[in-house]
């Protein structure tokens, strides 16, 4: 689904960014940036100057400079910047989200008066408006003549709540502070309930998005077609949140239950309980997940804590959190498939069965939660594969005992070292190719290692670890 708040000059300035985010050095030849980009050196370039000017104005400049040397990109990034960073302030400050967030607070009067106001031309702000309905319509919302969202009320709040957690995370610096008041009101109430709840910061975004689409007008409140679970309405936690609701929100009893209702659904985003998991939807996506394991045999994963972790995970994307793909950033998974290929190809085969309506909008997060506790049972329940390396340079063994401890770094895999060659030893570390009968895979390395030699090792343990989850499990010796 494309993202249209951020236009093509901060998008490909991003890409740049992470471009070069994801090299050994943080460099790289522009010859080669054009390449992967598909851009001139001279828009190379170009956007490099903009970049740091952007830096500057989002007050990041200390934290990550480009400079040009000789024929390369060099980017400097200390630890508390990286290009999510970046790319949050370039959509807080885009003039597409500058411009929605009016639409949606109810202060845009006309494209004439933002125009005037903000120093663009009539045709500019037209050409923003164009793409905010782009963005809009592709989640069924629209915008009428005079400027108001249009279509179902809690994909519209959805859409903001998503948006507004992606860009401010636990900051309220968006909302008005009688807002903010009664947010935190509702907090203290329902802390006795759940005392983690001040942490549930998507929860408290829709709290505020809830509070001002019901102060516009009577129809912004939830329609009383609401689907929601059966809350018991006798309880503590339902109890607190009608008296609250019954002294901020103005509508009548009936709109005001239905709005209790849809903080409750949305409050069982993190709380296991509120969910109605016994759901035919459910457990007909999470057989379909099932009817991949059976490939897989060596795997262990099964019994009622995987049932309830997966069934959880789908109930909440299908129906409480189904527009959560706008929350992602940017993420490399490969890590997962190194460490876990298996669960990998098992998600990655079931998302892509999915039709393309289904999860229309929450793909991604559910291919990225499936990997998360499929991965942490994986640990829990399956002995992690020993992998059995010699290590043996003609530097002796103080430079053997060295190359070791540098090698622990991987500590995402089990790793075992051997004195000696043996039947079991799946790889030789060293700086000559040593005489063996033995079938174990070999690199040669150069005293002290480059970062080649390191990338040449992952590849060789990713291989490995793949290997022996595929064909058996061996324990450490």
């Amino acid at each position: 689904m494309d993202f249209l708040l951020l236009d093509d000059r901060a998008n490909l300035k991003l890409s740049i960014i992470r471009k070069l985010e994801q090299k050994y050095s943080f460099s790289e030849r522009k010859d080669v940036l054009c390449e992967e980009l598909t851009i001139s050196q001279y828009l190379l370039e170009h956007s490099v100057l903009e970049i740091n000017e952007d830096l500057k104005r989002f007050e990041l400049i200390e934290g990550m400079e480009l400079l040009e040397q000789n024929n390369e990109i060099i980017l400097f990034q200390d630890a508390q910047v990286s290009s999510s960073v970046v790319e949050e302030k370039y959509l807080k400050f885009s003039l597409e989200f500058t411009l929605l967030q009016t639409i949606f607070f109810n202060q845009f009067t006309s494209i004439k008066k933002y125009g005037e106001k903000h120093g663009m031309s009539r045709t500019v702000v037209y050409k923003i408006v164009d793409r905010i309905r782009k963005e809009l319509v592709q989640y069924d919302i629209k915008l009428s003549k005079t400027f108001q969202l249009v279509g179902n009320e809690m994909k519209i709040r959805q859409y903001f709540n998503m948006l507004y957690y992606r860009i401010y995370k636990d900051s309220d610096e968006l909302y008005n502070q009688s807002d903010i008041l009664s947010v935190n009101e509702l907090l203290v109430a329902t802390k006795r309930y759940c005392e983690e709840v001040n942490t549930f910061y998507l929860f408290k975004h829709y709290l505020f998005v809830m509070l001002e689409r019901a102060r516009r007008k009577p129809n912004y409140f939830l329609s009383s077609k609401f689907q929601s679970a059966d809350f018991d309405e006798e309880k503590g936690l339902y109890q607190t949140i009608a008296q609250w609701s019954q002294q901020t929100l103005n509508g009548t009893n009936r709109e005001r239950e239905v709005e209790v209702r849809g903080i409750l659904s949305q409050l069982s985003v993190h709380r296991i309980e509120l969910c109605t998991l016994e759901n035919e939807v459910v457990k007909t996506y999470r057989k379909q997940l099932e009817q991949q394991f059976l490939k897989y045999p060596q795997l262990k994963l099964s019994g009622s804590e995987f049932c309830n972790s997966v069934d959880k995970v789908i109930y909440q994307h299908y129906f409480i959190s189904p527009l959560l793909d706008i929350t992602m950033r940017v993420m490399d998974l490969e890590f997962f498939h190194e460490r876990y290929p298996i669960i990998f190809e098992i998600c990655h085969t079931f998302i892509y069965q999915l039709k393309e309506e289904e999860f229309r909008f929450s793909k991604k997060s559910l291919f990225l939660n499936l990997l998360l506790i499929l991965s942490q049972q994986y640990d829990q329940e399956s002995e992690m594969n020993t992998i059995n390396i010699h290590v043996s340079f003609t530097h002796g063994e103080k430079y053997n005992q060295f190359i070791q401890a540098q090698i622990q770094i991987f500590d995402s895999f089990s790793i075992n070292f051997q004195p000696v060659i043996r039947p079991d030893t799946d790889l030789i570390v060293s700086d000559y190719l040593p005489k063996t009968t033995f079938s174990a895979r070999s690199l040669i390395w150069l005293a002290p290692p480059r970062a080649s030699d390191w990338r040449n090792f992952g590849n060789e343990i990713v291989q490995i670890n793949k290997a022996l989850q595929l064909n058996r499990n061996r324990k450490k010796k």
